[in-house]
């Protein structure tokens, strides 16, 4: 798999999709249990998403247990979540390949509008 940096974004380019995340060349992306990607369809809109592995949501809410957050951790929730059965990009990359293939991204995540300003005239 090919990742391109670009500024703060890496950049990751598929058949149905280009995936967006702030990281850097030099993380450990192998290691990723949390991670927020912007998806841009080739043949549509861009969606935002949150992947998550089972451990990561674990450690959250040990965390807030301690720092009173959630109820003291009694609860998680995020919006545009998907949960990844293993940590890492590629296990997040093929999860979104999923959703694409499947048709399950417009289900799963929020379209990110498109600034005022780069709109149409006509729109």
């Amino acid at each position: 798999m090919e990742i391109k940096q670009d500024g703060p974004f890496l950049i990751i380019e598929r058949e149905r999709f280009v995936a967006r995340f702030p990281a850097a060349l030099s993380d450990e992306l192998e290691q990723l249990q949390d991670q927020d990607i912007y998806v841009t369809l080739t043949v549509g809109p861009t969606y935002y998403v949150s992947l998550m592995t089972l451990d990561a949501i674990d450690a959250a809410l040990r965390r807030w247990a301690q720092t009173g957050e959630a109820a003291g951790g009694r609860y998680f929730y995020t919006t545009d979540l998907v949960i990844t059965p293993r940590p890492g990009i590629t296990a997040m990359i093929e999860a979104i390949d999923g959703l694409v293939r499947e048709g399950e991204i417009g289900n799963a995540c929020q379209i990110i509008s498109e600034p005022e300003e780069h709109r149409d005239a006509t729109d």
